[in-house]
């Protein structure tokens, strides 16, 4: 168990086939105590149909506790997607029919996703809302239109889910993606200043594969950075499509894949001093995503890397 400044922890998005218990039990092998545990009804690892139950609550917090862990953050990154959108073919899988339909279906999930994480202790839910329009990050010559109607358009769409969040004392964490609102440093910077109260989990690596530096992503947010991802990134220098598993875009730069950590390009080293430079108290979850290596030999490559970057005890300073 980690004793220093930063805990790990795990996401247990892609131990979902191994259903809840399969994915706690996996999680104290890593060797963490504390998870994110998504609420995503494709993933089923808890019944998206009951995340308002304190029944249900008691089921999962019992399972929790008999794997000795803790959920850090209770997150939403599919369902929740629908209450900004987009309302077209795109979210049909997640919901077909009309856009007021998938408004409703997205309301009630990150509703939900908030009142789970109260009722199992968690003290964060992470929700990704969508976005209105992904063309505004374009501007248009003698157009008004500008990304800031996005930022606007969330920051109105979310007022029940913040306002569920404050009553059950539940902090609200949003999520740097290119499928989102806030994408990057500078439209997180403008949620924050529209949406006080609302914090940030950062992913060096998705910050990373759409041209920011993974170092400087991590500086300068102080108290609202809350969590952070980690996994590593490759990025495709060829002019022909890569061979291989894993690779995608995140918009209309080069092809990339996410790996454990180490099997990247991303300086992790940096990062973490980074992280310890300024501060941060938060969790570090390991994301897995790398299509390459079974799950839980990714997950645990990736934590041995941080434990070995991060201080087990109070480090002594300068010894010179």
């Amino acid at each position: 168990m980690e004793s220093g400044p930063i805990r790990l922890g795990l996401c247990l998005a892609a131990f979902a086939p191994e259903g809840l218990h399969g994915a706690l039990r996996a999680a104290e092998r890593a060797g963490v105590r504390v998870v994110d545990l998504p609420a995503d009804r494709n993933l089923g690892l808890v019944d998206a149909d009951r995340l308002a139950d304190p029944a249900h609550h008691r089921e999962v917090r019992s399972a929790l506790a008999a794997a000795g862990l803790e959920a850090g953050c209770v997150s939403n990154s599919r369902d929740t997607q629908l209450l900004l959108g987009p309302h077209g073919p795109h979210t049909d899988p997640v919901l077909a029919g009309p856009a007021e339909a998938k408004r409703a279906y997205g309301l009630r999930a990150a509703l939900g996703t908030v009142r789970l994480a109260a009722g199992l202790g968690a003290p964060q839910a992470r929700v990704m809302l969508g976005v209105p329009d992904l063309g505004r990050w374009l501007s248009w010559w003698g157009s008004q239109v500008s990304w800031q109607d996005n930022t606007d358009a969330w920051a109105r769409a979310a007022v029940p889910v913040l306002e569920e969040a404050a009553r059950l004392d539940v902090e609200v964490l949003v999520e740097p993606h290119p499928k989102q609102v806030v994408y990057d440093p500078a439209s997180a910077r403008a949620l924050l200043a529209a949406v006080p109260g609302v914090r940030l989990c950062l992913d060096p690596a998705n910050l990373a594969a759409v041209g920011h530096d993974p170092v400087g992503a991590v500086r300068g947010w102080g108290r609202a950075l809350a969590a952070v991802h980690a996994k590593d990134l490759q990025r495709w220098p060829g002019a022909q499509d890569p061979r291989g598993d894993g690779w995608s875009r995140y918009g209309p730069g080069p092809a990339i894949r996410f790996r454990a950590l180490g099997a990247g390009d991303l300086p992790w080293p940096e990062v973490v001093s980074a992280l310890l430079d300024e501060e941060y108290r938060g969790v570090i979850y390991v994301e897995h995503e790398d299509a390459l290596l079974p799950t839980e030999q990714g997950a645990a490559t990736s934590l041995a890397v941080l434990r070995g970057l991060l201080p087990s005890a109070p480090a002594r300073g300068r010894t010179w």
